[in-house]
Formats: C-alpha cells, structure tokens, sequence
C-alpha cells in the first residue's frame, strides 16, 4: 500500500507505488480534466474559482479525448456578462438622501452635495438613482 490509500482502502493487500496507487489513477480533476489529483490539489488552478469550462477539450467527454488522443487545450473566449442595473427610489430631498447615506454610514466628503455622495455610491453598487416626488 501507499500513503494515498492506506487509510482509505485499508483491506487492499497488493503492493504498489504511489504513481501506480489505483485510487489516485481513479481520482479525477475537473479544472484540468484529467485523472490523477483531486480538483482542490489541482496544479493548474484556474484564476477564477467557479467552475465553468476554461479550455474547449473540458466539454469533450473523456472517452474521445482519450479515444481520439486529444492533447490540446484550446482557451475559450467568453464576454464578461454585465448584470442589469437595479434601481435605487428615493425621495427627492436632502433629508431623505442624508438619511439613506447615514444608515449606510457613508459620509459626505467636503465640497460634494449629498446628491452627488449618492450618485457615486449607486454607481459602484451597479444601481441607477431614480428620484421620486
């Protein structure tokens, strides 16, 4: 037995190497979409941790990479998807603005209206002020 499996396939009597270990052989990477390591011990971790397809041979099922000897790893283009602005209602004065900005505990800078405080907060929260009467 080897270190990889002793603990895990305690009944396994024959002898072998960790690079012949048939749980590591059977262990299989979702990143790299190859066998050998776990997706968590993964050498090529991808940059962004959610798991969509960073190469086109990751949509091939492992079968025909193997059957047609498929090596390649050919980067997929994608477009950043840009979620749709949300509105953010408030009432048109500068009490109700004030008030909005406090229980966020967001100051406002000297030489900015509140207005201004809260145009620049909704647009780094990817909301678009409406202001209502």
């Amino acid at each position: 037995m080897c270190d990889i499996c002793k603990d895990i396939l305690q009944d396994f009597s024959i002898q072998h190497t960790e690079s012949l270990c048939p749980l590591r052989n059977s262990r299989y990477c979702a990143f790299c979409a190859q066998y050998g390591h776990l997706t968590k011990l993964c050498p090529a971790k991808p940059k962004r941790m959610f798991r969509e397809p960073i190469f086109l041979e990751q949509l091939i099922p492992y079968s025909d990479l193997k059957e047609y000897n498929i090596t390649s790893k050919t980067p997929i283009k994608c477009k950043v998807i840009e979620l749709p602005q949300q509105l953010l209602e408030i009432k048109d004065n500068d009490r109700a603005i004030g008030a909005y900005l406090g229980a966020r505990s967001i100051k406002v800078p000297k030489g900015h209206t509140k207005r201004h405080t809260l145009e620049e907060y909704a647009k780094l929260q990817n909301k678009r002020v409406v202001y209502i009467l």
